[in-house]
């Protein structure tokens, strides 16, 4: 919502309790725009305005407004601030209180903080219940969304063979938005369930046409992830001399692109077993679910099995 639109709040004559909580409902949306503007600080003091606002207009409330907007909007920002009990906190509140129009966006949103929370089996849930609550020919953009990343999270849980009968409706959808990298990404999720389903050949093919759109668009994150996944394959079949250039290729996008720390430190990692050619398809796997949530969480840290602390793969500070 634009200050234009706070404006109008703050002079809308009639009763005064009504004003304060069009007040309340404005600066929510001032508190996202300078969440999405990576203004933390700014969207704190926002929230915090928006919620005394819209609690003293309560009982000038004729109910014209979705009382879930509040909390799902406080969601979205608890979960940039890493803050993700809370965040999960205020999803659940929004979800009890939508009257029904954006119940399809807070499950997305929810989605979003399990899936950094390493929760793929939550976040698909999510997902499935929000799937049918959005209209593809309405809202083409959030139905591919949904769906793409349902089927993301059906793979990270070995549901390959669920997965993929989902496959063309993804695909339709991708070729009606048309652009390069939906299409691409689509190409990759061919080439993910092929792999899960034992069809190599198909899947190395369908990474190597992801990684080269990937390559060229300079996306670091995706370019790193459909390598690992090829990388995991080639480990399979003892090719650990074209582990090893995959390695120094994906290390090098991570240094171009300026990378944030902890993800360039697990790439390094795997980068120094490729070259003792010690890498293996658990480290190869391990490190796509990691980061799969540090691309969203640039604070998690990738721990090595064996490290004291901790028997998993991630970890954090």
């Amino acid at each position: 919502m634009c200050s234009s639109d706070l404006l109008i709040a703050e002079r809308m004559p009639g009763d005064r309790a009504w004003s304060l909580r069009l007040q309340g409902y404005a600066w929510a949306h001032v508190s996202n725009a300078r969440r999405v503007c990576n203004d933390l600080p700014g969207a704190e003091e926002a929230i915090v305005r928006a919620w005394k606002l819209w609690e003293a207009g309560a009982p000038g409330d004729p109910g014209f407004l979705n009382p879930a907007w509040l909390p799902g909007l406080e969601a979205a920002l608890r979960r940039d601030q890493r803050r993700f009990p809370q965040a999960l906190k205020r999803i659940d509140e929004a979800l009890l209180l939508d009257t029904g129009e954006i119940r399809g966006e807070i499950l997305l949103s929810k989605s979003a903080i399990l899936h950094i929370l390493g929760d793929p089996d939550g976040s698909a849930a999510a997902l499935s219940e929000a799937a049918p609550l959005i209209d593809p020919s309405q809202e083409p953009r959030l139905a591919f969304g949904v769906r793409f990343n349902l089927l993301v999270d059906l793979c990270q849980l070995q549901r390959f063979g669920e997965a993929e009968p989902w496959l063309p409706e993804v695909r339709e959808l991708a070729e009606r938005l048309g652009g390069e990298l939906d299409l691409t990404r689509v190409v990759w999720l061919k080439g993910k369930i092929a792999a899960g389903l034992g069809r190599s050949k198909e899947a190395c093919t369908a990474f190597e046409q992801a990684r080269r759109v990937f390559s060229r668009r300079e996306l670091a994150f995706d370019y790193a992830l459909v390598s690992l996944e090829l990388a995991a394959l080639l480990l399979e079949q003892g090719r650990t001399a074209e582990v090893r250039t995959l390695a120094e290729e994906m290390l090098q996008i991570f240094r171009v692109q300026k990378v944030d720390r902890e993800a360039l430190a697990a790439l390094r990692l795997f980068c120094d077993t490729a070259r003792r050619e010690a890498a293996t398809v658990d480290l190869a796997r391990r490190l796509v679910r990691f980061l799969h949530r540090a691309q969203h969480d640039p604070e998690l840290r990738f721990v090595e099995e064996g490290t004291e602390g901790s028997a998993a793969s991630a970890a954090r500070d």
